[in-house]
């Protein structure tokens, strides 16, 4: 609840609040006043502190959210927070995701980071700055298990668990991923809690521990670090006869994902974005599917990055991937559509 929420900031928070203003201040010349919450009598939003940015004679105030990391998972909370107020509010982080970034500038979220980049948009106010290099310092932490390989390693394990106690060369064919890394990724799964020695038939395994949290781990960090990597372009059909019957397309060549994928494995969504997943050649798809070139389109094209022993059925990508995409999404609809797929198809087959 709202109440609860503790407004005292914490060093880490200032620090970052202070970096990131001096910071902006150095690049654009403006000279932008904080008052701490100590101080600030008509907090009713119970933001981590007010700004209030001075260019010439106009000042425009913001309610700031002061942040360590922004994740995937913080979208839906930041923009309830900010609700029909979103021009108020500036996120203030040590570090965003280029993706996430992306996200908060389409929904209209200002933010700014400790580097200096930054999106502000109030009235008669613009700055968008995106060029400023964030450090080793400024950047999170982790271990090859969360880089792209690590990734894809881990959409392996986390449906078939069984393949942790296969001979690693068999592990790094079904996953897809190089024979040399498979011994560092059980290595970091151990030392992160995430593996724990088992027993069958007198032989020792390895068990997967504590799921849901690799669970959780593994979709934030694949919509920012994997994600990205895969897409190959957007796209809108040729027509609205084709769109209108997408669920009628023949998809022997590629997988639907995200909301489409959604609407078919739960008859519950009305896709505004078609998501296509495929190992076929991007021309020979478009043609196939009538789709044409369009940065705005609504169809995007992704490229298919699991070995065929994981694909589920004709026309689907595996359901975990559809949670993934449909769990990080803004739309609440969305949500509550990954809610009933990881009811009904995740935890089912655990």
């Amino acid at each position: 609840m709202i109440h609860e929420r503790n407004i005292l900031l914490n060093m880490r928070q200032v620090e970052i609040r202070n970096t990131a203003i001096q910071r902006f201040g150095d690049i654009t010349g403006i000279n932008i006043k904080i008052i701490d919450n100590e101080t600030n009598t008509q907090n009713k939003w119970l933001a981590d502190a007010q700004l209030i940015l001075y260019t010439g004679k106009q000042e425009t105030r913001f309610w700031a959210e002061i942040k360590n990391e922004f994740r995937a998972r913080d979208l839906p909370a930041m923009l309830a927070r900010a609700g029909k107020n979103k021009e108020a509010w500036i996120l203030i982080c040590q570090y965003i995701p280029g993706p996430l970034k992306e996200v908060l500038r389409h929904e209209g979220i200002n933010y700014l980071e400790a580097a200096g980049n930054c999106f502000i948009r109030q009235t008669g106010l613009y700055f968008y700055i995106n060029d400023q290099p964030v450090t080793a310092l400024r950047t999170p932490k982790e271990g090859k298990l969360w880089k792209q390989a690590g990734l894809k390693f881990l959409f392996g394990v986390l449906q078939k668990p069984e393949w942790l106690n296969l001979p690693y060369r068999q592990v790094a064919e079904l996953t897809g991923v190089a024979l040399g890394n498979i011994g560092p990724f059980i290595d970091e799964m151990k030392k992160e809690g995430y593996l724990k020695q088992g027993m069958k038939e007198g032989v020792n395994i390895w068990i997967l521990e504590n799921k849901e949290a690799l669970l959780k781990k593994w979709v934030e960090l694949f919509v920012v670090v994997l994600r990205p990597k895969l897409r190959t372009g957007l796209f809108r059909f040729l027509n609205n006869k084709e769109q209108n019957a997408w669920m009628n397309l023949p998809d022997q060549d590629f997988f639907w994902g995200g909301e489409t994928g959604g609407a078919r494995l739960t008859n519950y969504l009305v896709p505004e974005k078609y998501s296509i997943y495929t190992r076929e050649d991007k021309m020979k798809l478009m043609k196939d599917l009538k789709l044409v070139p369009d940065t705005a389109g609504p169809v995007e094209m992704m490229e298919v990055f699991w070995n065929t022993d994981l694909d589920y059925k004709q026309g689907l990508v595996p359901p975990l991937l559809i949670y993934a995409e449909l769990i990080t999404s803004l739309d609440s609809r969305n949500r509550e559509t990954a809610i009933r797929i990881k009811e009904n198809y995740i935890d089912r087959a655990n």
